[in-house]
């Protein structure tokens, strides 16, 4: 069986179980967020440098995968006063510009890239069953990215352009701490600060995994590395459920 499949397979099982585990579940909690993401690229941005010294002039980089925002959505099970569980999903994206004009024409390259993120959520502390404490968390799951080049050239009359989309598929896991403070009756808001470690392979051409694009100098493969920090604010909506044992 695919990995990929086994891990989509693995963490719908975990919800499963905690949707159907009768004992000690407390509530329910539903969260929508975002916040601000660093990552690291850094062979994308060799990449980069390798396009640049093939052409015959020199562009400018406007942008080199700056951080960006990140939105999430996640359910989590409260389990006893210092344990929760769940699954979250959540998306980014960032990219770079190599671009130079003049008279005589104009030249851009766009690398494009968004990462989503499913996922497993372990949450140890006191909150988020009690209105306000403090957890340490651990997530892991599936990463999911996609590149797109998009380059353009165009001097004088004549233009010439070049698009190719990339896939790659790899793991992660994002150790972080999160403050959870309630504001109103069953309203709560988290606010976080997390790493996240990734496992990615390199890109390929869509449908052909063995063609992966690889540096012209090392032949290192070129993949996405979104390692970095990320620090947010979750709103939750807390749903109480009656428990069933003692």
């Amino acid at each position: 069986m695919n990995m990929n499949i086994r891990v989509i397979l693995s963490i719908t099982a975990f919800f499963v179980v905690v949707c159907c585990f009768p004992v000690q579940a407390q509530n329910i909690l539903v969260g929508l967020g975002g916040g601000g993401a660093a990552f690291s690229m850094n062979s994308a941005k060799t990449y980069n440098q390798e396009v640049a010294e093939l052409l015959s002039f020199t562009p400018k980089l406007t942008d080199n995968f700056p951080s960006y925002y990140y939105y999430k959505a996640e359910v989590l099970y409260s389990f006893g006063k210092i344990i929760a569980a769940g699954i979250n999903v959540y998306t980014t994206s960032t990219g770079s510009r190599l671009t130079l004009s003049d008279y005589s024409g104009k030249y851009r390259f766009d690398n494009r890239q968004k990462g989503i993120f499913p996922g497993i959520k372990l949450l140890f502390g006191k909150a988020p069953a009690l209105a306000n404490g403090l957890c340490f968390a651990l997530e892991g799951g599936l990463a999911v990215s996609s590149m797109t080049f998009d380059e353009d050239l165009s001097v004088f009359e004549e233009s010439q352009t070049y698009t190719q989309d990339f896939k790659s598929f790899g793991y992660f896991v994002q150790p972080g701490i999160y403050y959870y403070h309630q504001i109103i009756p069953n309203v709560q808001l988290a606010v976080n600060a997390s790493y996240y470690l990734g496992m990615e392979k390199g890109y390929h051409i869509p449908g052909e995994k063995d063609q992966v694009i690889r540096s012209s100098k090392t032949n290192k493969e070129i993949k996405p590395e979104w390692d970095g920090c990320r620090a947010g604010v979750t709103v939750y909506w807390n749903f109480s459920l009656q428990t069933t044992g003692k």
